[in-house]
């Protein structure tokens, strides 16, 4: 029984042995299916693998040809780029070396437009062409880069500027005259030096507004030059007077007016003012005339009545002041001894309204004259506002570059105002002084009724001496 115990497991024991054996050879086989595909994912892997590094192997040439034809390149390119560096600095140089002669040239020409310009600006021929002036001060600008085309401009400038100085040229032009205005005269250019003009009687010299290209009229020339002048324009000479300083000379006689042009440039309103003037001169002077010849024969005419009051003798009285009846006191004093006989109070009255009639001949126009005293600057102020009218205007159509073209104007405006009140003041200051001398006269008429009061009281008077 012991026995078949032990021998009950070793009769199990191969049965499942052989269980097992089947079990383990299936997994034996999936083992060796599994590691078959293994191998052969290994294969295909390392196949892949391979592929890929012959790829890579393939790129990695054709790279490294790239760069070495990169780096060909380069170097080509770094030789290219040396000798571009080495033409870079050759152009610098000769850029540096034109730029230095161009800078040279350029100054040159500037200089040369700069003196061509000042002289363009004094000579009477840029009134024909005026447009060069512009053209010239264009030359002088910082910013201008000077081309050829600029320098051929200035070279036919120069030509034309060389032939206008060998003529002479006449014609009929606009000028601004004496007086601020612009007028139509006939002109003589000689060559490119001196301008002459005639404008009816007027004959003188031009000068040129750098401003605006017109021709000025200088201040007259004086009598002996104003008649060769008009000789020349007649034909009658060759020779003429020429200025040859570039306008200097003629700018000097510009500033020299004489003070009847003065006067001529104040406008139509100058002369209401002189005749204003006029007319006070007149009055002034019948004035000092009468009022003089009235305090001459005062006191002698006095001197005389009064002694022959005193003898008595009224008719020869009488007749000597009949023979100053044009006079004040000879009126005043034949109304005294009218009333001889007569009581005190009627002689006093007599006298009084006498007196009364006389003063107004002795204040004679000193209200006209007073009037005149102030229409004189007043016409002077009217004649400042009609200036400044006449300014504007100007600056209106010609702008405000020629001061010249103001002028007339400007003159207008200051000589008128100057005028009137130099009118003005020697009128009112003799005007007081007649007032003073027709006071001082009718004081002394005042005087001379009252030593004829006393004279013919004194005849009146009994022998006693009581009334």
């Amino acid at each position: 029984m012991k026995y078949l115990i032990f021998l009950i497991p070793l009769l199990v024991l191969p049965a499942s042995l052989s269980a097992q054996e089947e079990k383990l050879k299936t997994v034996v086989r999936e083992i060796r299916e599994d590691l078959k595909n293994a191998h052969e994912e290994k294969a295909l892997t390392q196949a892949e693998i391979e592929q890929q590094r012959n790829r890579l192997k393939a790129e990695i040439k054709r790279l490294k040809e790239q760069v070495k034809h990169e780096q060909a390149a380069l170097q080509t390119e770094e030789k290219q780029l040396e000798t571009m560096r080495e033409k870079r600095l050759e152009l610098e140089h000769r850029i540096r070396a034109h730029t230095s002669h161009m800078k040279e040239l350029d100054a040159v020409v500037r200089d040369f437009a700069r003196n061509f310009s000042g002289l363009a600006e004094r000579s009477p021929y840029s009134a024909e062409d005026p447009e060069r002036l512009n053209i010239l001060k264009d030359f002088l600008k910082e910013e201008k880069i000077l081309g050829i085309e600029d320098i051929e401009t200035l070279v036919e400038l120069a030509f034309k500027d060389m032939a206008a100085s060998s003529e002479i040229f006449k014609h009929q032009g606009s000028i601004v005259d004496r007086q601020g205005r612009e007028a139509a005269a006939d002109i003589i250019r000689i060559g490119n030096l001196t301008a002459i003009f005639r404008q009816n009687e007027n004959v003188g010299y031009l000068n040129l507004s750098p401003a605006s290209g017109r021709l000025l009229a200088a201040a007259s020339p004086g009598w002996s030059v104003g008649r060769n002048l008009n000789r020349y324009f007649n034909g009658d000479t060759d020779a003429v007077y020429m200025d040859i300083s570039g306008g200097v000379a003629v700018k000097q006689l510009s500033r020299k007016t004489t003070l009847w042009e003065q006067i001529q440039s104040g406008g139509l309103l100058i002369w209401p003012i002189l005749l204003v003037g006029l007319v006070a001169v007149v009055l002034i002077l019948e004035r000092l005339f009468f009022l003089g010849r009235v305090s001459q024969n005062t006191d002698r005419l006095m001197t005389r009545v009064t002694k022959l009051v005193d003898e008595g003798d009224y008719g020869e009285a009488v007749l000597q002041t009949e023979t100053r009846s044009g006079g004040p006191t000879g009126n005043v004093l034949k109304a005294g001894l009218a009333q001889q006989g007569q009581p005190r109070d009627i002689i006093e009255s007599s006298l009084a309204e006498a007196i009364l009639k006389e003063t107004p001949r002795l204040e004679r126009f000193l209200p006209a004259l007073k009037v005149l005293a102030a229409i004189a600057p007043l016409l002077g102020l009217l004649g400042t506002v009609t200036g400044m009218i006449n300014t504007f205007h100007v600056i209106t159509v010609h702008g405000t570059g020629d001061p010249r073209l103001m002028a007339g104007g400007i003159s207008e405006a200051l000589i008128t105002t100057q005028l009137g009140l130099a009118v003005a003041i020697p009128i009112l200051v003799v005007t007081a002084l007649l007032g003073r001398k027709a006071s001082r006269i009718a004081s002394d008429m005042e005087e001379k009724a009252m030593a004829l009061i006393a004279a013919l009281l004194k005849d009146q008077r009994p022998p006693n001496g009581n009334d």
